[in-house]
């Protein structure tokens, strides 16, 4: 008996659905747009939860793994993030050039110098762990 040829199609076809994993291609230049209702875009932000909305539903198609939530920072926060990043900075040029001066001999490495700089290592660690506890992602529980 000869099989027949439109179940061997069917068969490929269920095959290639089960099999539906689609290589990303980071090319992106084509844009897709369609309409929601409210209650689908209410549904749709829910499921969301911090993950940009193209990426989730990119990930639900395609079988991608859907990625991880986007950092929340409140703008007081960032404000701070901000401000320490400038402080941090000036303390860089000021060590930078400390060294600088030392190296090509126009400051001498006294134990005030040295002193100086041990207060600005220790200024930097302060600041990356205040800008790490402000980095913080917002719990729901708070």
């Amino acid at each position: 008996m000869q099989p027949d040829p439109r179940t061997n199609l069917n068969n490929e076809l269920a095959q290639l659905l089960n099999n539906r994993i689609v290589e990303p291609d980071y090319k992106r230049e084509i844009t897709i747009t369609f309409r929601v209702s409210s209650a689908e875009k209410t549904r749709l932000e829910q499921r969301c939860s911090g993950v940009v909305q193209s990426d989730y539903i990119r990930a639900r198609l395609f079988d991608y793994p859907l990625p991880h939530p986007k950092l929340v920072i409140p703008e007081v926060n960032r404000q701070a993030i901000y401000e320490l990043k400038k402080i941090g900075n000036n303390l860089n040029q000021q060590t930078r050039a400390i060294n600088e001066a030392v190296k090509i001999g126009s400051q001498p490495l006294s134990s005030n110098v040295k002193e100086y700089l041990q207060t600005i290592k220790e200024l930097a660690v302060l600041l990356e762990q205040t800008h790490a506890s402000l980095s913080q992602p917002i719990s729901d529980e708070e």
